[in-house]
């Protein structure tokens, strides 16, 4: 198994990030490996009949090594959550990214190199404007649709963990953060994957970034230019799936139990904890007088707290809130 060495340091420097970008990559991943991971049989059979010509390179490319991707398609996070554009620009148009160099290291992991790796390691440039289409039309026609209810769950990762890790420790949160795939003893994170050196963290930390695609292990991203990264599948991912991705009750089984509507409110909350209601109604698609009133009704059940100064009221979960969300999404 390999592993990850902490430092004190290390462990002071370990945070989380939800990125669509990387979600695209995991997709695309999905989609194209030959037998489909744990739970994805069924999205990929419905995403596969919509996938544009143009995008066929991304599939090509992410699906090309079961646990590899070119480093570049991986940059180093600036914030704790990017847009996907902006993950696609850092990636795609940094002239100073070694592409070359990545892929050449990438084509000696592969049995057979696609054209798509031939062409962005003898010609990266022209490769890199190709590629920006391509994930770009892949990103629409096979996840935007869907990243609402995707970055939710993600969102609902991250703030189980981080309220785990507050309430009992980051060696708590690090021994739960994915059985069977990781254990966590310290100095040492441990992680599936095939025999390799010990890597030392070094004093950079560690990024943690959830994944509703990766329902089969842990990937990894470990280079010398950047902190490292480590994928994992998202606590949620497995029912998430068994519910068809969310279709049946749009916002998982917790609609069922307390309202669609009311259940998507606690969903935006739990990703934008202090909205104010303007901004909730823009999420949700609704008037702020709708959200409003949703908001009072939770807050009179005492699953919403809600704060004023001024004239701007602010929203946010209380512990029961939290609580109701993550017994219903996991």
């Amino acid at each position: 198994m390999p592993r990850l060495v902490f430092s004190d340091s290390d462990l002071g420097r370990v945070r989380f990030a939800i990125l669509p970008f990387q979600e695209t990559l995991k997709a695309a991943r999905g989609l194209g490996l030959p037998k489909p991971p744990p739970g994805l049989a069924a999205w990929r059979h419905a995403r596969r009949a919509v996938l544009p010509a143009v995008a066929r390179p991304v599939v090509t490319l992410c699906s090309a090594h079961t646990r590899h991707l070119p480093d570049f398609l991986t940059p180093q996070p600036a914030t704790d959550s990017m847009s996907f554009e902006d993950e696609l620009h850092a990636a795609l148009d940094d002239p100073s990214v070694p592409v070359q160099q990545d892929m050449a290291a990438f084509a000696g992991v592969l049995e057979t190199v696609p054209v798509v790796v031939d062409t962005l390691l003898h010609r990266p440039d022209r490769a890199r404007r190709t590629l920006r289409h391509a994930f770009t039309a892949f990103h629409q026609a096979v996840l935007a649709a869907d990243w609402p209810r995707l970055h939710a769950q993600l969102a609902a990762d991250v703030a189980y963990r981080a309220r785990l890790a507050a309430q009992h420790g980051l060696d708590a949160m690090l021994a739960t953060l994915c059985p069977p795939h990781v254990r966590w003893e310290y100095p040492h994170l441990g992680f599936d994957g095939p025999g390799a050196p010990d890597f030392a963290l070094g004093g950079r930390g560690l990024v943690l970034v959830p994944s509703m695609f990766l329902t089969d292990g842990v990937h990894r991203q470990l280079n010398d230019r950047q902190q490292p990264m480590l994928f994992y599948p998202a606590r949620t991912a497995g029912a998430f799936w068994r519910d068809n991705g969310g279709h049946n009750w749009p916002d998982g089984r917790l609609a069922g139990a307390i309202g669609e509507r009311r259940a998507a409110v606690l969903r935006a909350l739990a990703d934008r904890p202090g909205c104010g209601t303007t901004d909730l109604a823009t999420a949700l698609g609704v008037t702020p007088a709708t959200a409003s009133t949703h908001v009072a009704n939770l807050r009179r059940a005492g699953l919403v707290v809600t704060t004023r100064a001024a004239r701007t009221a602010r929203h946010e979960l209380t512990p029961l809130g939290r609580h109701l969300l993550d017994a219903h999404i996991g």
